[in-house]
C-alpha cells in the first residue's frame, strides 16, 4: 500500500485537530487556536480524496451544525476551488444535506461544479481495479450528481459533539450561536479585537454605513455592545461581561473516547 507523504499526513493531522476542537469526532489533541470553520471545510474537501473518515466526519458535522456556518462566505470560497475539489465539496454538502434537509446547504452546493470525466470518490478505490469497477457499477445518485463514484453513505453522527459542548469549548463560535451568522456577528467579532466606529466597521466588513448603523442599533439595544470614550471621540466596545463570556474557556477535562476512532 502506498504511504501518505509526510506533508499531506501533517496537514491531515492538523485538520483533524481542528475538527477535534469543534467536536468533530477525532481523538488527536484539539487545536489550541480558534477555528475558521468555512476554511476548515474547504481544506477538508481538498484532503478528503485520501481520507475516507475525514470526508464523512466533515459532512456529518456540517449536517448537524450548519447553523454555525456562514453559508455566504462558504459559497464565495467554493467558487475558487479547482474542478476535482469543487466536485468533492459538492458531494460533501450533499451528504450533509441528507441530515439537515436545509435549503441553505443546497444553495451553497450550487457554487460547486460537477466533474466532466467521472472518477471514484476515493483514491484508494481508484487504485484497485476490482473496487473501481464495483463503485462505478453501484454508485449512488448523490455522488453521480458530482461526477464521482461511491456506493455508500457512512454518516458519523455518533462522533459529533452536541452544540452545548461546542459552545463550552469554542469561544469563536459563541457569537454565531448568540446572534446568528450575519452582520451582527461580524460586528461583535470585530469588536472582540479592537474598539471601532461605525465607519471603521463598514470598512472592515465591506458592508454599507447604513447596514452597520442598523446592526449597531440592534446590538446596543440588546446590551451586547456599548459606546465608550469622551464626547466627540465615541467608539463602540464590548461590555466586559459579554467579552468574558465570549472568551472564557472551561477548565481542562479528559477527552471522552468516541466511537469510530482514528484519523484515516
Amino acid at each position: 500500500m502506498a504511504t501518505v507523504p509526510a506533508q499531506d499526513e501533517d496537514t491531515r493531522l492538523a485538520i483533524a485537530s481542528e475538527w477535534t476542537r469543534v467536536g468533530g469526532g477525532f481523538t488527536v489533541p484539539a487545536a489550541e487556536h480558534p477555528v475558521d470553520i468555512e476554511d476548515l471545510l474547504l481544506r477538508s474537501a481538498i484532503q478528503a480524496p485520501a481520507d475516507y473518515r475525514l470526508f464523512f466526519v466533515a459532512a456529518s458535522w456540517l449536517g448537524v451544525h450548519y447553523h454555525l456556518v456562514d453559508m455566504r462566505r462558504l459559497s464565495r470560497k467554493l467558487e475558487e476551488l479547482e474542478a476535482h475539489v469543487s466536485a468533492v465539496a459538492g458531494a460533501l454538502l450533499s451528504v450533509a444535506n441528507e441530515i439537515a434537509h436545509a435549503p441553505r446547504l443546497e444553495a451553497a452546493a450550487r457554487h460547486c461544479r460537477r466533474l466532466d470525466e467521472p472518477r471514484p470518490r476515493f483514491e484508494r478505490v481508484a487504485q484497485n481495479p476490482v473496487l473501481h469497477a464495483q463503485v462505478r457499477e453501484n454508485s449512488l445518485p448523490l455522488f453521480r450528481r458530482w461526477g464521482l463514484w461511491h456506493d455508500e453513505i457512512s454518516l458519523k453522527l455518533g462522533a459529533i459533539r452536541p452544540v452545548k459542548w461546542i459552545l463550552a469549548h469554542c469561544p469563536e463560535l459563541r457569537i454565531r450561536a448568540l446572534v446568528g451568522v450575519n452582520l451582527d456577528a461580524e460586528v461583535i467579532e470585530a469588536l472582540r479585537h479592537n474598539p471601532a466606529t461605525v465607519a471603521s466597521l463598514a470598512c472592515h466588513t465591506g458592508a454599507t454605513y447604513s447596514a452597520i448603523h442598523e446592526a449597531v442599533m440592534r446590538l446596543t439595544g440588546r446590551g451586547l455592545i456599548e459606546e465608550a470614550g469622551t464626547e466627540g471621540q465615541r467608539t463602540l466596545v464590548l461590555p466586559e461581561q459579554v467579552r468574558l463570556w465570549l472568551e472564557m474557556f472551561p477548565p481542562p477535562e479528559p477527552q471522552r473516547r468516541l466511537p469510530e476512532r482514528g484519523v484515516a
